[in-house]
């Protein structure tokens, strides 16, 4: 068994210049392996590693080119086709305008549409779900389609032209409504009564314990969508929906328990 530190090609450790890069690089790499059910014990056993090393090269992000063909090659793909997917994740949309915003927050039938393609709904997924003819669906996609959420492909299939870390706009249109109009049924008694689903902590955080958690719930987020991409290729029978709420406030403090403050302190 080699030494997880050998150098059998150019290392891709990261550094000032090509850290985004081989960051993006390596965790395309992740997809692919799980998208093809390569285990990390599988992955070990073919770079002749330790599995808790090729954890560590994951989490290092820190890969020799010949060990990323070796994984490329292990779950059926080329280094270029590797590369190609980073290429065109790049080029995709990450925030639409807020005029695209106001145009679905506008049109409740083409937001549900559009919540349902970032879903990865197929046409007839769509059709079994909601209460929409075959013709008005497809001009559904035509509009989404002009929108650049989607391109339109033949036969009603579509090429996503988001990408997988795609947001709606802070406090833009769509947040807004999503306060408006969801959050009021999503935090309901039936929250409360999944006692695993629900926590909620309050308590005083410095600055840098308050940059701590942004992060990890950003990751949080990250890997939520992860997954949802990953099951999105499960029949749809197979699936249900879910919603994970993730919030942080600072400065913050009850309404109903603010006026038993002192004055000195009511206003922090």
């Amino acid at each position: 068994m080699k030494a997880q530190g050998d150098s059998d090609s150019a290392s891709l450790a990261a550094s000032p210049s090509t850290g985004q890069g081989t960051r993006a690089l390596v965790r395309a790499l992740k997809r692919l392996l799980k998208r093809s059910g390569v285990t990390y014990a599988d992955a070990a056993q073919a770079l002749e590693l330790s599995e808790a090393s090729v954890k560590r090269l994951f989490s290092d992000e820190s890969f020799t080119l010949k060990r990323m063909e070796t994984l490329c090659a292990l779950a059926g793909a080329e280094l270029v086709d590797l590369v190609r997917s980073v290429d065109d994740e790049r080029e995709r949309v990450r925030e639409l305008t807020d005029d695209q915003e106001r145009e679905l927050a506008a049109d409740l039938d083409c937001l549900v549409v559009a919540i349902s393609v970032l879903n990865r709904y197929r046409f007839e997924d769509v059709l079994a779900e909601y209460d929409f003819s075959p013709p008005e669906l497809q001009r559904l996609f035509v509009r989404l389609d002009r929108l650049g959420i989607i391109e339109l492909l033949p036969e009603n299939r579509y090429r996503m032209r988001v990408a997988r870390d795609f947001r709606w706009r802070r406090n833009g249109p769509i947040e807004q409504l999503l306060v408006r109009s969801v959050l009021s049924s999503f935090l309901d008694r039936k929250l409360l009564q999944e006692e695993s689903a629900f926590r909620f902590c309050w308590g005083t955080l410095t600055p840098a314990s308050v940059g701590i958690f942004r992060s990890r719930l950003a990751a949080l987020a990250d890997e939520f969508n992860a997954v949802a991409d990953q099951d999105a290729r499960q029949p749809l029978d197979d699936r249900s929906g879910a919603g994970l709420l993730l919030a942080l406030r600072t400065d913050w403090f009850p309404d109903d328990l603010r006026g038993r403050r002192r004055p000195a302190t009511a206003a922090r």
